[in-house]
């Protein structure tokens, strides 16, 4: 949006505050400035070239862009649009952004990944029993498999399994020897042109490498290559799926089968794969893969678009953990399994982070690590 469209957009607010009830920030905070409406008034003031404190500053940085309060505002205000337009915004007047996301971005600048990861290791998921005839850019195949820094580095069970069950499909796909971040962090901090730059690059790389098709671990690279990329790179007319849509298929098809493994789950939707897609939502195919191994599923009291955050989107947990424990700690109370599966290895690092902050004594798997069990 241009910024009289976003000041527009911004007035039209009849201030009802009636997405105050579905922020997942303000009901644990009850901080109005950690709100839609909130952050609206604050964008407001960045728009209109009057200064805004460091606590308005924060409160911009600790919206997890769920993409919530898009759905229920009564005047269809693009909320999280204008708060990531606001960030940028603010880059531009040198205000932002925080420390800890100018720290981040410097790492994935220099190691390729945002988690810190040292690159050398970046194919310790791969299992061992492929190593020798792995072919990586090599390999003549026109879809790769993009496992991302949060695979790759921190829940590597989510590549391992991921690629394993591919395999043992006979799935056609090739991975990355030296892969690169696929940007969505530097863009959610509000440095558009650096995202941009790393954008142009991988775009450039996929069409070298004759890329037509992505298959990705992470909601967050899903959100980038669906929303993101199509946005700023001009012809990008690469294929993007969830790999578990993959793995539907090739159950559909029979080229895979799952045994019972008769458990009981909670099952968690992440928010860039039910509400933030472009023309996509995957919320079927996990349930019915799930069911599959005859597996209970026990849904949330909101699901599907309306799930909440895991309470780690947008890079909130560095900028202010409580809130993320508070948020994960919010689910952990409507849980009713000692289980809880997600197909986004950030909400898996999270639910961890939380349970280990709270000693909820609950587990918290990647899908296609609970389906590898399962298979024949």
């Amino acid at each position: 949006m241009k910024e009289n469209q976003i000041i527009e957009k911004i007035h039209s607010c009849l201030d009802c505050k009636k997405c105050l009830e579905s922020c997942d920030t303000y009901l644990v905070t009850q901080d109005e400035l950690k709100s839609p409406n909130g952050r609206l008034k604050i964008a407001d003031k960045i728009y209109s070239n009057i200064e805004i404190t460091d606590e308005e500053l924060n409160s911009m940085y600790t919206c997890t862009l769920c993409g919530i309060c898009d759905l229920v505002c009564v005047q269809k205000i693009p909320i999280t649009e204008i708060i990531h337009a606001s960030k940028a915004k603010l880059v531009e007047l040198g205000k932002a952004p925080l420390e800890i996301h100018e720290k981040i971005i410097e790492g994935i600048l220099k190691y390729n990944n945002s988690v810190n990861g040292n690159p050398e290791e970046r194919l310790n998921w791969l299992p061992e029993k492929y190593k020798a005839e792995e072919l990586f850019e090599q390999k003549d195949s026109d879809t790769l498999l993009f496992l991302g820094c949060m695979s790759s580095f921190r829940v590597k069970e989510s590549a391992s399994a991921s690629y394993e069950i591919l395999k043992k499909a006979h799935y056609d796909f090739k991975i990355l020897k030296n892969e690169p971040c696929c940007g969505e962090y530097v863009y959610s901090a509000g440095k558009v042109e650096i995202a941009k730059k790393i954008m142009e690059d991988n775009f450039s790389l996929f069409k070298n490498l004759g890329i037509k098709n992505i298959l990705v671990t992470c909601a967050g690279c899903l959100y980038a290559f669906n929303k993101i990329y199509p946005k700023y790179i001009k012809n990008f007319n690469i294929n993007v799926k969830h790999v578990i849509q993959v793995i539907h298929e090739l159950e559909k098809q029979g080229k895979i089968k799952l045994k019972p493994l008769n458990k009981r789950v909670s099952y968690h939707d992440a928010c860039r794969m039910v509400r933030k897609l472009n023309n996509l939502k995957i919320y079927r195919e996990p349930r019915e893969l799930l069911e599959k191994t005859e597996t209970s599923i026990n849904e949330l009291n909101k699901k599907e678009e309306n799930t909440p955050c895991c309470g780690a989107g947008s890079g909130i947990r560095g900028v202010d953990s409580s809130i993320t424990i508070k948020i994960g700690s919010k689910i952990f109370e409507e849980v009713n399994s000692k289980l809880i599966i997600s197909a986004c290895p950030l909400c898996v690092f999270n639910y961890r982070y939380v349970n280990y902050k709270t000693q909820n004594n609950i587990e918290t798997k990647y899908i296609t690590d609970f389906l590898l069990d399962a298979l024949e």
